[in-house]
């Protein structure tokens, strides 16, 4: 009876372990498949960045410009619209339709620039 009872104990809590286990490893490839999204969010945004910098010195021509507006300009603007925003109203390019974090970003574009040149302005 003893023996019947061990066994049965034992064999309950290997199935519980395995259920452990099965539950672990589901856990486990969770973890890896939002790593590897992760990981490719981290490439794109990589490979965002260096093209708003390279549009930039394209345009610009000027790499310390360049590197310090690219520095500090909010993710949410590709160069182009670093462009727009600086050079059109903000009826032209919508800003009443903007979100509130949007709104914020935009509000950053022009102080940004102002504070690269005169940064610029100060090293010659």
């Amino acid at each position: 009876m003893r023996m019947t009872i061990a066994v049965l104990l034992i064999c309950m809590s290997g199935a519980a372990s395995a259920q452990m286990t099965l539950a672990d490893e589901q856990r486990l490839a969770d973890i890896e498949r939002a790593q590897a999204v992760l990981n490719k969010l981290d490439v794109s945004l990589d490979v965002m960045l260096k093209k708003r910098e390279a549009d930039c010195r394209r345009a610009i021509g000027y790499a310390p410009f360049c590197g310090c507006v690219m520095e500090e300009l909010p993710i949410a603007w590709s160069f182009s619209d670093y462009i727009a925003i600086t050079t059109q109203t903000k009826e032209e390019t919508g800003y009443a339709k903007l979100k509130p974090d949007m709104k914020s970003a935009y509000d950053k574009v022009g102080p940004i620039r102002d504070r690269c040149v005169a940064k610029i302005n100060v090293k010659k």
